[in-house]
């Protein structure tokens, strides 16, 4: 009686413990779903990504950009005078400094001053960077476009850009295609060499991108950019 009433008390305690999915069979008809659930998915993502391949081109090889004027004197001198200070709009043609024995020191374009690197007393020689301006009235992204990619690409296709420094999206259009590579407009070393050997390297080709959306960009001046443009 004893050893029978130990078992009885085993059993029960077993069945207290006995976690209630341990006895449930997972039935063909669930594996199934499961699978087809997870085929499905896989589906709909390998659908979006063969859509935004077909339909857009991506690159975070972007900033944001504009032309930069760097102003030297013509000849070695005293800086006399500095009329300007680093923030400050100014007009193509305003006088910005003077050095003795030189002509005056004018903006090239309407813009802002990005740097004042002289000051007024300073002896300045023609190699000297004195005052840089930034064209800040004609903002634009520069985007770097693989040559694989280039013949994709066309003046006025849309484009969405995402700017880090405001972390957010603008809408925008592809404005201008340069017809050389940038390793061509900056002189940098390539791949072809005369010597017998080569290594080949995809080149890479900037295109100008303007916004639609008025956005402040002249405090951003080659912040990074993300740039998605629609070539279907």
């Amino acid at each position: 009686m004893a050893t029978s009433a130990t078992n009885k008390e085993k059993s029960e305690y077993e069945e207290d413990f006995t976690p209630k999915t341990a006895n449930r069979k997972i039935s063909k008809t669930m594996i199934i779903a499961a699978a087809i659930v997870i085929l499905l998915a896989g589906l709909g993502i390998a659908g979006y990504f063969i859509y935004e391949g077909s339909f857009y081109y991506q690159t975070d090889n972007a900033k944001v950009d504009t032309a930069i004027y760097q102003l030297t004197a013509n000849a070695s001198g005293q800086l006399i005078r500095v009329n300007v200070s680093q923030g400050d709009q100014v007009k193509a043609g305003q006088i910005l400094a003077q050095v003795e024995l030189s002509p005056y020191l004018r903006s090239p374009v309407d813009g802002t001053v990005t740097e004042v690197d002289m000051q007024r007393g300073d002896y300045v020689t023609a190699t000297n960077v004195i005052l840089v301006v930034a064209k800040t009235s004609d903002m634009y992204i520069t985007a770097n476009v693989e040559e694989t990619n280039i013949l994709k690409i066309h003046m006025g296709q849309s484009v969405s850009v995402y700017l880090d420094a405001y972390g957010r999206s603008f809408d925008g259009y592809v404005e201008d295609l340069n017809t050389v590579t940038s390793t061509e407009l900056t002189g940098s070393a390539i791949s072809f060499t005369t010597s017998g050997t080569y290594t080949k390297v995809t080149q890479l080709i900037p295109i100008k991108i303007k916004l639609l959306d008025n956005v402040d960009l002249a405090d951003i001046i080659g912040t990074n950019a993300t740039v998605k443009i629609r070539i279907k």
